[in-house]
């Protein structure tokens, strides 16, 4: 038997083997903690996106046709996702381990690759630790029931290549990642813009023109079977209404608690916002979103040109700038789901390395994001009070995720403004 004492002493000497052991522990707790969650909850809640994962795979093995005999708001190499595991369980509720097992499976990749990055920058292995602890703990549930974690591998996977400048793996993963879940799309112009910035047009076409390619070639079958159904995820994406976990909704959740004829709580593909005032006002949310997002991508392309970064620093800007632009999309989307916070948090080895490079204070960070963490988590417990109504108690939760989420946001620009004022003039960005 092992003592307390060589247990620890194992630790110290094998602390990435302790540290994989204690992911997967705590990994198989939270797969136990959701059946238990199930059933006290009920409405198949803690596996309510994984049922209809497994609801498309079982479609697709029937025969019928992605967005023409059924409908999705996901891309078409979400199909792929689905379907591996539904290959090796042998019906729905054993689909739910499957998938949860294919999730840790494939978020290993991330760490085994962070940790690579690590040993290449001098990075300490622990905030690759403290990363996938915050997620499995923190993120919990939807960390290990939702195709984000698979997605947010791609895009860490991506970074990764990208840093390591193997720019044809990085924009494969990309473009699997927009096809997954298309938020990656966001951070094409980001990981683009080092090369117009560097006037690397033979870079800036090649790697747009692999992106896309990839992407088509993905949906190609789709758009040779109906093409006026090829790209309905899309419209079904922004037509969406304005969801009670955003932040856009927290005003107007706050007139409904008023004047429940204005604003109201119903069900479409999530709990949404409904009645005039609403109504009248989701439409310009997403244009709005997009003109916040691109306005922060002109004044990248500028402030690039304008400071003309060595080398070297070009990669830990682009880097913050990904982070970015991940948290306005979730500052002023219509749609912020508790799972979106993963897009930054697996992140943060990377936000570490960069802000050394410029020797920018990072104590701040970690703190932030257990904040936003633990507000998020907030809003799920009290969201049941807000399902058929419009509560107080809901709101105030809400309110703290939206401070969370503001506050990370300025302090992720203010520190990519400082990274930015240190770059000295020197030769034309390059990568």
């Amino acid at each position: 038997m092992v003592s307390g004492g060589s247990a620890a002493e194992w630790a110290r000497r094998n602390p990435d083997k302790a540290f994989l052991i204690l992911y997967t522990v705590l990994y198989l707790f939270i797969i136990l903690l959701s059946d238990i969650m199930n059933g006290v909850v009920g409405n198949n809640y803690a596996w309510y996106d994984v049922y209809f994962y497994w609801e498309h795979a079982r479609d697709i093995m029937d025969g019928l046709v992605p967005y023409v005999d059924f409908d999705t708001a996901y891309p078409p190499f979400s199909f792929v996702i689905y379907l591996i595991p539904y290959f090796f369980t042998p019906g729905e509720v054993a689909f739910h381990y499957g998938f949860s097992i294919f999730t840790y499976l494939f978020s290993l990749l991330a760490i085994w690759g962070l940790f690579r990055f690590c040993d290449r920058v001098g990075l300490d292995h622990k905030y690759v630790y403290v990363t996938f602890l915050l997620l499995i703990i923190g993120v919990n549930n939807f960390f290990i029931a939702r195709n984000d974690t698979i997605t947010t591998v791609f895009v860490v996977l991506c970074l990764l290549f990208y840093l390591d400048r193997k720019y044809v793996p990085a924009f494969i993963l990309l473009a699997l990642g927009i096809m997954t879940k298309i938020y990656p799309v966001f951070l094409l112009p980001v990981l683009l813009i080092p090369f117009l910035a560097g006037k690397d047009w033979k870079g800036f076409f090649l790697y747009l023109i692999i992106t896309a390619g990839v992407c088509l070639l993905i949906e190609l079958p789709f758009l040779i079977n109906d093409p006026s159904t090829a790209f309905s995820y899309l419209f079904q994406h922004s037509g969406r209404g304005m969801e009670i976990e955003s932040l856009v909704a927290i005003p107007f959740m706050i007139v409904g608690l008023f004047d429940s004829n204005l604003v109201y709580v119903g069900m479409d593909e999530s709990w949404d916002l409904f009645g005039p005032l609403v109504e009248g006002i989701s439409p310009f949310l997403m244009p709005l979103m997009f003109a916040i997002i691109l306005a922060f991508l002109v004044y990248f392309l500028y402030r690039m040109v304008k400071a003309r970064p060595a080398g070297d620093m070009v990669m830990p800007l682009t880097v913050m700038a990904c982070a970015i632009v991940l948290v306005l999309f979730m500052t002023f989307n219509k749609v912020y789901c508790a799972q979106y916070i993963m897009w930054v948090i697996m992140l943060y080895p990377l936000l570490i390395w960069a802000y050394k490079m410029f020797g920018i204070d990072h104590g701040k960070l970690l703190k932030l994001l257990v904040f936003l963490t633990a507000a998020t988590l907030l809003t799920v417990l009290c969201m049941a009070d807000a399902t058929e109504h419009i509560s107080a108690v809901y709101i105030l939760a809400d309110c703290l995720k939206g401070v969370a989420t503001v506050i990370l946001l300025y302090h992720l620009i203010k520190s990519f403004r400082c990274a930015l004022d240190s770059c000295s003039g020197g030769p034309e960005a390059s990568v």
